[in-house]
């Protein structure tokens, strides 16, 4: 086995895994929302509740994974994460699942930003692009995990059965997974750097401004990836809401909709490397916000649930990449990896999958969810300005690889 193929193929599991529990829990919103009556401005407050448990760990994981070992981080948050998502379907009020929807983007974020902070080491010692494949694997996971709730509505089981049995495997799985994972300490090693790079407290002032200068080298990486992470959130968590309530799809037809969504972007994400290797990165990106754009407007104006299924199809074929390869691109541009590169761009992208749904909940509310959808595909759209604005000489000196 080559070297390093044990680690990459653990955090490889780490991924999927993050990616099932999620989405096993996706098909339950509408059933939430429809057993506690609540309107779409609710539902969207509810899902706020995560964002700001999201966004409560951003200033603190990437910190934490760079000091104690983002494979450390990974095995602790990963023992919370998979108790954290069961919980929500089964709060019987709206303040306490608020509590819950905190517990789950708290503990999802940590999780989230330790595995790929690990998936950069890896990525950084093996010498290749890896990082879309493994966000691969968690859309290969997202699209189990909607098989399986999928499955599991169809059957003349109890829905309330389902999460706990899942979760529960899904939590034997990861303790095993996280004992391969490589250790930040080999990677460092490996790249010739003994140990991790500390900055000493009396740092010069120029070092300063170079720490200062790297967040604003980041900061379009970031721009980008709140526009791609906020259209994944909607399409995440308004989807199946919108196929069963705007076109009458019953939860089964909408849980089928969003497995679509989650085996495009599983089979875009796991050809995600080879797509960047020959087209550029710069071409890839581009052409994802297009379909990323023009997967949500067919969702948005689908006269029937399954021509909106064809739009889930597109839509995950453009959100697919773009995370992996900004996160990607943005190690290579600053030379930089781990905890410190995913949580700078994460302060600015990953807070927008879970602050997308409360916002288009806002305007489902007031103007309907047919517009909050419209709005979502335009906004996609923009990733093209802000590259064309001030990205094009950072993608470049990221280069294909």
């Amino acid at each position: 086995m080559q070297p390093y193929s044990i680690a990459h193929n653990r955090v490889r599991a780490i991924f999927f895994l993050h990616g099932a529990a999620f989405s096993s829990w996706v098909p339950h919103i509408p059933l939430v929302q429809e057993r506690l009556g609540l309107g779409h401005d609710a539902l969207g407050g509810i899902l706020l509740a995560a964002a700001i448990g999201v966004l409560a760990v951003m200033p603190i994981a990437g910190r934490l994974a760079d000091r104690f070992g983002s494979e450390r981080v990974v095995r602790y948050s990963g023992l919370f994460y998979f108790i954290a998502v069961g919980i929500p379907a089964f709060m019987p009020s709206y303040f306490s699942i608020s509590i819950a929807m905190f517990a789950l983007g708290f503990s999802g974020a940590f999780l989230d930003v330790s595995m790929n902070a690990n998936g950069l080491h890896v990525e950084r010692v093996k010498g290749r692009s890896i990082m879309s494949g493994l966000h691969g694997f968690w859309s290969l996971g997202g699209f189990a995990g909607a098989g399986i709730a999928a499955a599991w509505f169809a059957l003349p089981i109890s829905n309330n059965y389902h999460l706990p049995f899942v979760l529960t495997l899904f939590l034997i799985a990861h303790i095993i997974a996280q004992a391969g994972l490589l250790t930040d300490q080999a990677a460092a090693r490996a790249i010739g750097r003994e140990g991790k790079t500390k900055i000493n407290e009396t740092q010069s002032g120029s070092a300063k401004i170079k720490e200062r200068h790297m967040f604003l080298v980041l900061l379009p990486f970031g721009v980008c990836a709140f526009i791609g992470q906020f259209g994944e959130g909607v399409i995440t968590d308004w989807a199946t809401v919108f196929l069963n309530s705007e076109l009458s799809s019953g939860p089964t037809m909408a849980a089928v909709g969003f497995a679509i969504y989650s085996f495009a972007m599983a089979a875009t994400r796991l050809s995600g490397d080879a797509l960047v290797t020959r087209f550029g990165r710069v071409n890839v990106l581009l052409t994802s916000s297009v379909l990323a754009s023009l997967g949500t407007f067919i969702i948005t104006f689908a006269p029937h649930y399954m021509v909106a299924w064809i739009g889930c199809g597109v839509a995950g074929m453009g959100l697919a990449v773009i995370l992996p390869l900004l996160l990607s691109a943005a190690s290579k541009a600053t030379g930089k990896g781990g905890g410190s590169v995913v949580s700078t761009i994460a302060a600015t992208g990953y807070s927008a999958i879970m602050a997308g749904p409360p916002v288009i909940g806002a305007i489902g509310e007031a103007a309907g969810l047919v517009t909050a959808f419209a709005f979502t595909a335009t906004f996609l759209g923009m990733i093209i300005p802000v590259y064309l604005l001030t990205m094009r000489g950072r993608l470049q000196i990221a280069g294909n690889g």
